[in-house]
């Protein structure tokens, strides 16, 4: 099939690298110079894109992934591309839309949910929690922080190799027209999980706030990990 990645950064050109060994055609696009000669050594074939101008190759694919993240004109620009109502849209979207919009991107990206849900036949949503990996995570940068908020809150984390892992799971069995929280189905506290993180690896605590003692619920990651097996934090 021809797949397209609107959007080859870290997930993306690992899921082209991934779905090109499956023999898929892979096109993509990215916003500098220096990545589309890193992507063409790749061997996938890249093309820079200009806002507010659409990509046409990635219009005419087989199955086209959304994977840009949003900012205030996005939504508005993707509606006057010449979208191919054949194609099968993968749109990556976030944990922070539930269960309502916790920033102005969030709602942003709420609203290209509900736009993507209202303009194509067949679509998936795909809501990832924060992404990590064995070369970057997110508790490098709150080492030795002081003063952090939330030390209740439950973390809600995906590796980059289940995001690509689950991605490729919904184009290889049509999981079509639903809604996935992509992460792992295990929430320990950001008090616990990073302070474990750091201590692990040799670098610095970092230091929660004692006196906040506000809670939040986990993201239900129930139906994904019905049929995925995710990576233990």
């Amino acid at each position: 099939m021809k797949i397209s990645i609107i959007g080859l950064g870290r997930f993306g050109e690992a899921l082209g690298a991934v779905l090109k060994k499956d023999g898929h055609e892979i096109n993509g696009t990215t916003r500098t110079e220096i990545k589309l000669s890193h992507l063409k050594e790749k061997h996938f074939q890249p093309s820079i894109l200009v806002y507010p101008n659409g990509p046409s190759f990635a219009l005419e694919s087989d199955i086209i992934v959304l994977n840009i993240p949003p900012f205030a004109d996005q939504l508005e620009w993707f509606k006057t591309w010449d979208w191919s109502r054949n194609s099968k849209v993968i749109f990556i979207s976030s944990t922070s839309t539930y269960p309502t919009p916790n920033s102005p991107s969030a709602e942003i990206l709420l609203s290209e949910e509900e736009w993507i849900k209202s303009t194509f036949p067949i679509y998936s949503i795909l809501r990832f929690g924060g992404l990590y990996s064995d070369s970057f995570h997110p508790g490098k940068y709150l080492s030795g922080k002081q003063n952090l908020p939330g030390r209740l809150w439950p973390v809600n984390l995906v590796h980059l190799k289940d995001a690509v892992g689950f991605t490729k799971m919904v184009i290889d069995k049509n999981l079509y027209c639903k809604t996935f929280h992509v992460i792992c189905h295990e929430h320990p506290t950001r008090e616990e999980y990073y302070s474990k993180y750091c201590q692990t690896h040799g670098l610095p605590l970092p230091h929660f706030d004692p006196s906040d003692l506000s809670k939040k619920s986990p993201v239900p990651s129930e139906e994904a990990s019905k049929i995925y097996t995710f990576t233990p934090l």
